[in-house]
């Protein structure tokens, strides 16, 4: 067998070696379930716990399996498996077809026909960087979460199980046969794969074929078979399993999304690769939320009794923290390419371009609509979050997947600044101030984690936030809203719509100030070159924690001041997953910003304008264009991501040197060509 064959051979079967600190997470999360259920009147809830652990396993072995194949982390797995439910409902219900049709029909179109396209996808973004892959799923999310509720509607579709609904007793709990079919098949399905990556010769191959398929193809296996049999298997689980849960849900694709975080963390105590270690965990995390769910019923304090919600996210961002480094294998980051540099508009560019877009700013008010003017205003503060999002990824490399949440932050102090009484400016800054330790928490991970991991932690403290700090008294509190005023500043009229316009513009101005400031200091200077080689950084005897520690902190105060402004708008601010400060935001906003370019300050105002002006004009303000706009956001931001892969090379030493410094094999053919036409010329 061949030395890549080989060696991932060995990687599969040592799966369960080496990982004491998965095993013992994963060995406590069952003890926890255990010790809950040591009463006999719980034991229903760990039979359900059980039987949900078993489906949120089917969705991991996809998740794991895709990851290990390709090296893409799916993050749309709750959409994917949102949108085999909705099939499935729709030949099941509207067409009227037996169950087994419908599911093989959903199967075959989302599954399997999914799959091809997310094998392609996968293809084209194998040499993309980190934050490119990630970008790329997120807009698929995006995609799949407009598509789907465009076309289904916001409201819950419920429908009866359509598997057996006989019983019987085990003493005196009585266990469905639909939960015993779920867990047997997701059992067996784990038993399977785990045999077929150690034994057969293509399991052992879909191991090998993300770090090298060259060399895979020399062995006589071709890597496109590979990959579509991963892609169709880990696909198929997902669809499967979104199909299952829908009778005792329901479906509705903004529920799936987060319900489908569960398989997150399964996957992450797995260390994303391995297949038996993710079903004990996507079981326990099972039964713990079905047992607290039952301990936390009496509870009068709204945190306190939904705490059981939040299982999977603590669990995630638990195994990112403590699992070792090592584990966390960045799968195909051999073969990245290195992200293309920022460029500079020179001097003679710039300054009249800005005096330009300067004057137009200050002139929206007295060219739109009065009643136009506080979208503007909104546009400015989601330009300062978008700025303060691209200094994070484009100037350092680094992710966030929780930027709403600096926002509300920000929103948030501010309120209760103000209501002590604090002048407004004042109360602004304490919101920003605030939003520091609070950037500074979240960059913890990224002392250990970078890429996919770094955006799986960050998802993770966003949706932390969505569903258990938000309803604090320290944030939205239980009545989910917080009422602020505008400014009345040096005697001016600032608490009018224009008013408030001008200040917001002056705030975002000084916003502009510091982030080129920083651009061109030191700390600029470390940020590009973290994000260009973090070790070459820390070979100089820079302290690359602190440095990243340091463009959290900066990125969160001022995602805090947008906050601040977005919320005097309306002069309120809500928590709601749908409003301004919602989870989603976080990665629509990723997801704008990366169609709309690397540029440190025209990128985020453009994505701006497109993401809340625009959609008040012609033909925008349609129904259609507004309950797909997120589909149009996430198709722009995915096409962005591979079309570098799509590009077609020139010839010549100018257009090789474009690709890159690993350029495809047909491009080193040419450039070999050249060089030996130079050779002859000679």
């Amino acid at each position: 067998m061949s030395t890549v064959l080989t060696r991932a051979g060995d990687a599969a079967r040592t799966n369960l070696k080496g990982r004491p600190q998965q095993i013992g997470l994963t060995v406590v999360l069952l003890l926890v379930g255990g010790l809950l259920a040591s009463a006999n009147d719980l034991w229903p809830f760990v039979i359900n716990g059980i039987s949900d652990g078993s489906i949120y396993a089917l969705a991991a072995l996809g998740l794991v399996l895709t990851f290990k194949t390709s090296g893409i982390f799916n993050l749309a797995i709750g959409g994917q498996a949102a949108a085999s439910a909705y099939v499935f409902y729709s030949f099941r219900i509207d067409a009227g077809m037996p169950w087994p049709v419908a599911a093989l029909l959903a199967l075959l179109i989302v599954g399997i026909g999914g799959s091809l396209i997310l094998e392609r996808m996968a293809y084209l973004l194998a040499e993309a960087p980190p934050v490119m892959k990630i970008v790329a799923t997120i807009g698929l999310l995006v995609f799949l979460q407009s598509v789907l509720t465009g076309a289904y509607g916001p409201a819950t579709l419920q429908f009866s199980q359509y598997l057996p609904t006989d019983s019987f007793a085990i003493g005196e709990v009585r266990v469905q046969a639909s939960q015993v079919i779920v867990t047997v098949f997701a059992l067996a399905s784990t038993a399977g794969l785990y045999l077929y990556f150690k034994r057969a010769r293509l399991g052992v191959a879909m191991q090998a074929v993300v770090e090298d398929p060259n060399l895979l193809a020399l062995e006589a296996t071709s890597p496109v078979v590979v990959r579509r049999y991963a892609w169709a298997i880990g696909s198929s689980f997902v669809s499967i399993s979104g199909m299952l849960i829908a009778p005792g849900l329901g479906i509705q694709v903004n529920q799936m999304l987060l319900l489908y975080v569960t398989a997150f963390g399964a996957a992450a105590l797995g260390g994303f690769s391995s297949l038996p270690l993710t079903f004990a965990s996507a079981i326990g995390i099972g039964i713990t939320m079905n047992i607290l769910s039952d301990k936390l019923a009496g509870q009068t304090d709204v945190v306190l009794s939904q705490l059981y919600t939040q299982v999977p996210f603590l669990v995630l961002v638990a195994a990112l923290l403590f699992v070792p480094r090592r584990k966390l294998i960045e799968r195909g980051a051999k073969r990245a390419r290195r992200a293309t540099p920022i460029r500079q508009f020179p001097p003679q560019v710039m300054l009249p371009a800005g005096a330009l877009g300067l004057s137009a700013a200050v002139m929206v008010p007295f060219v739109v609509d009065s009643a136009d003017i506080n979208q503007y205003t909104t546009a400015i503060g989601f330009a300062i979050v978008l700025a303060s999002l691209g200094l994070l990824i484009w100037t350092s490399g680094q992710l966030s997947l929780c930027h709403m949440a600096f926002a509300a932050v920000g929103a948030t102090t501010f309120y209760h600044a103000q209501n002590a009484g604090w002048p407004w400016l004042l109360a602004l800054l304490a919101g920003a101030l605030v939003a520091i330790p609070v950037g500074a928490l979240v960059s913890i991970p990224s002392f250990r984690l970078s890429g996919t991991y770094l955006a799986v932690a960050t998802f993770g403290f966003g949706l932390l936030f969505q569903n258990l700090i938000y309803a604090t008294d320290f944030m939205f509190g239980a009545a989910d809203i917080r009422s602020v005023s505008r400014p009345e500043l040096f005697g001016m009229d600032t608490a009018s719509d224009r008013g408030y316009y001008y200040t917001a513009l002056v705030i975002a101005l000084g916003c502009v100030a510091m982030i080129l400031t920083v651009r061109r200091s030191r700390l600029g200077r470390l940020l590009r070159g973290l994000g260009d080689s973090p070790a070459a950084l820390a070979a100089h005897a820079t302290n690359t924690r602190l440095t990243c520690l340091m463009v959290f902190s900066l990125s969160a105060f001022l995602a805090a001041v947008g906050g601040v402004l977005i919320a005097g708008v309306p002069q309120s601010a809500s928590g709601n997953a749908g409003g301004s400060f919602g989870y989603f935001n976080s990665l629509v906003l990723v997801a704008v910003l990366t169609f709309c370019g690397r540029r440190p300050i025209l990128s985020p105002v453009i994505a701006a304008v497109l993401f809340v002006v625009i959609r008040i004009y012609e033909p925008f303000n349609s129904e259609t264009f507004v309950d797909y706009q997120g589909a149009i956001f996430g198709a722009l931001a995915l096409g962005v991501a591979i079309a570098p892969a799509l590009r077609v090379p020139t010839l010549g030493r100018r257009g090789i040197a474009r690709v890159g410094r690993r350029t495809p094999t047909a491009v080193r053919v040419q450039r070999v060509q050249g060089r030996v036409r130079e050779g002859v010329a000679a």
